[in-house]
């Protein structure tokens, strides 16, 4: 009888958010607004919310982690000429099949299980530090 080795969970910290954009919305009200449905790439499981909003005043980056559903949400402020840089950016992709990434570098860290597993116990909003973008063109 062979003895089966149990794994047991071992949490590691991370620093950075992946993500993988699936669908890309405009949208335009009084100010532009981008929305970017998106999964993950370093957890498991749940779904992002990214919504990049025109920048007034002093707001900062903030990454929001429900405890109750498996969503977080992310707010990304910049001015509206990069706004519309970034557009023009998203609009270079359409020859590609590969999908744009965004990493998020996180003030605090997270913690995932060798599964991927996020644990998250209570509600938690941390603060962006910076935005990385990798959109194919190619």
């Amino acid at each position: 009888m062979k003895s089966i080795h149990n794994k047991k969970n071992t949490w590691e910290e991370i620093n950075k958010v992946i993500l993988r954009v699936d669908n890309i919305d405009l949208k335009y009200e009084k100010r532009t607004f981008i929305f970017l449905d998106c999964g993950f790439e370093n957890i498991s499981r749940g779904r992002c919310a990214l919504r990049i909003k025109e920048k007034i005043g002093k707001t900062s980056d903030d990454l929001f982690i429900h405890s109750d559903k498996a969503l977080m949400e992310v707010n990304i402020y910049y001015d509206s000429i990069f706004i519309s840089k970034l557009l023009e950016y998203f609009s270079y992709k359409k020859n590609s099949t590969r999908k744009i990434k965004v990493i998020l570098n996180i003030s605090d860290s997270l913690m995932t299980n060798n599964s991927g597993d996020l644990y998250i116990n209570n509600k938690v909003k941390i603060k962006v530090q910076s935005i990385n973008w990798d959109i194919p063109i190619l």
